[in-house]
This record gives C-alpha cells, structure tokens and sequence, in this order.
C-alpha cells in the first residue's frame, strides 16, 4: 500500500478530545449536518480517518485522541 499525504479544503467543526466526549457530543456537534449536501469526516491525531465506532475505539485504545471533526469545502461552494 502506498500512503499519501493529502492536502484538501476543510472547515474545522469540532475536536473530540477523549473517546467519551464522542460519545456524549458528537450527535449534537455533527449530527445536524445533512449528508446529502456535506461531507463530514473525523480525522485522528496522526491523521488518520475515523468513520465508525471500532476506529474511535482503535483510537481511544492507542492513545490517538484528539480527533477532530471537517466538514469538506465543494469546490462549487465559491460561485
């Protein structure tokens, strides 16, 4: 596999600095945010992506904490 660093247009929510503050807040911190019309991604403290529950998990259990929260920029949001 070959990893690549990637550069991209973000606009920065929110950081969850522990695994329970997932829980508790990320319903209400990104959870109003409409997929159909925005990208929300999670990314961990070696940039790495957290999409579901067993990755927050992997985190927590490898001291990866705090993962922060981006909306992703369209490159029509500008027009």
């Amino acid at each position: 596999m070959n990893i690549t660093e990637l550069t991209i247009k973000a606009e920065q929510i929110c950081v969850f600095k522990t695994f329970d503050s997932w829980v508790n807040y990320a319903s209400n911190w990104i959870g109003g945010y409409n997929p159909r019309y925005n990208v929300i991604v999670c990314i961990d403290k070696n940039g790495y992506l957290c999409d579901i529950g067993k990755q927050f998990m992997f985190a927590r259990d490898n001291k990866l904490f705090p993962v922060t929260a981006y909306r992703l920029i369209k490159n029509t949001e500008n027009l």
